[in-house]
């Protein structure tokens, strides 16, 4: 159980992290290469559901996020959140103000709008951490996450997707299926399950699939790139042998109308956004 030390703790550690944090920032800005998305990225992202660019939050912002994780996990695993909140969208809304300006930089928002070509996106779901491990926590044997994918394929949505752990071929990386957004998703699952059966390492048919598909993409993300990309793809992970972390951080944009997944747990954690700007409580899918 969290107690009011704990959460007092990590409140003072912020405040004199504070001069920290601000220089970094202020290197990001000053020294990260402006964030240019070609035509042919977006063609690629519209017909194959991925692309990758250099990270755009650059290594000063990943020493940002990688410091309060480190401090905000373990006061993350003991705390309880409200039903329907994503734990993980949760550990990512703790970080603070200092993550949510870097998601709010003109320039992402602008990729956004650029890329699912729209006047106006907000920010709907976020998540940090890893997701392997909170998922496999239902006792499945390998920590692994199943084939899935989040939204239809009439969804519009971008993600941007940055390790800051090396997820190599050993340490659970994210495995998608190009152009699979495009296809009915009964197809697609059918075509997995036959793959997974085709392991010989089932009795019955299964529930989760995880076997190779001949046309996936093992995508082996280091922290200097970023993942951008529609979760509509049908992905999963790889398995985690190695050890140490496996850790991700994610924010994804949408359209007018869009998702808000995440909105009650924006309100739960950030009690002041009342007071934020109504620009700021648009971007945030409050108003």
């Amino acid at each position: 159980m969290t107690t009011s030390t704990d959460m007092d703790r990590i409140q003072l550690k912020d405040q004199t992290q504070v001069k920290d944090q601000t220089h970094d920032i202020a290197q990001m800005q000053a020294t990260d290469q402006p964030l240019v998305i070609s035509e042919e990225q977006i063609s690629h992202f519209h017909r194959q559901g991925f692309f990758l660019i250099p990270n755009p939050l650059g290594a000063a912002g990943i020493r940002i996020v990688d410091r309060a994780q480190v401090d905000i996990e373990p006061v993350w695993a003991q705390r309880e959140f409200p039903d329907g909140m994503n734990r993980l969208a949760c550990q990512w809304l703790m970080v603070g103000e200092s993550l949510l300006e870097m998601v709010e930089r003109p320039e992402l928002t602008e990729a956004a709008r650029k890329i699912l070509n729209t006047d106006t996106v907000h920010i709907g779901a976020v998540g940090l951490g890893d997701a392997s491990k909170v998922i496999s926590a239902d006792g499945r044997a390998q920590r692994q996450v199943q084939w899935h994918v989040d939204g239809t394929p009439e969804a519009q949505q971008v993600s941007f997707r940055t390790a800051l752990d090396r997820h190599d071929t050993s340490n659970a990386p994210l495995r998608v299926l190009p152009g699979s957004q495009h296809r009915p998703g009964d197809e697609v699952a059918a075509e997995l399950l036959q793959l997974e059966l085709a392991t010989g390492t089932h009795d019955e048919a299964p529930d989760l699939c995880f076997a190779r598909h001949p046309h996936e993409v093992e995508v082996v993300l280091d922290p200097r790139w970023t993942l951008v990309w529609t979760p509509s793809t049908w992905h999963a992970t790889g398995v985690k042998t190695a050890a140490g972390p496996r850790r991700a951080m994610s924010w994804n944009y949408y359209p007018a109308g869009g998702r808000t997944r995440d909105l009650e747990a924006l309100k739960y954690l950030h009690p002041g956004w009342p007071d934020w700007s109504e620009d700021r409580r648009r971007l945030w899918g409050l108003a």
